[in-house]
């Protein structure tokens, strides 16, 4: 089963990270993905740059921090990136300028136990179907029966 949230932050002066993770319980159950549709700046937000960065977990011991936007007022307001995180944690931080700014989009939960049994049940009979199609004709005494 696929279920779909709305997911949003906003970074500003005050407070510059935001942190998007997954519970313990739910990391072995579930494939979850955070896909960000739009980070735009605030309307009060000064003339300078505001550099947002994504912080990734690599594993347990490096993490990746990208730049994954940089706007401006008067300049660029709204970025439209589209970015899939497929990992169970992501830290958004405004590396440079005060804010606001915002970040929005998609999250996405699968439950992995649910797909793989309803896919394999479902290959499994679409295998027989193909099976029955295939079969060649019933034989009588070794040879295949037709009548004239």
């Amino acid at each position: 089963m696929e279920t779909e949230s709305f997911y949003g932050v906003e970074l500003s002066e005050k407070d510059p990270l935001a942190q998007f993770e997954v519970a313990e319980t739910d990391k072995g159950l579930q494939d979850q993905k955070l896909i960000i549709k739009q980070i735009s700046l605030g309307a009060e937000a000064k003339d300078e740059f505001n550099v947002v960065q994504a912080e990734v977990k690599i594993n347990e011991k490096e993490t990746l921090k990208i730049p994954i936007a940089v706007l401006k007022a008067g300049e660029t307001r709204v970025l439209k990136p589209n970015l899939e995180f497929p990992s169970d944690s992501v830290t958004f931080k405004l590396t440079q300028g005060t804010g606001p700014v915002y970040i929005c989009g998609q999250h996405l939960v699968h439950d992995i136990v649910d797909e793989w049994g309803n896919a394999e049940e479902e290959d499994l009979e679409e295998e027989e179907e193909d099976d029955e199609d295939d079969a060649p004709p019933p034989q009588q005494n070794g040879k295949n029966s037709k009548k004239k």
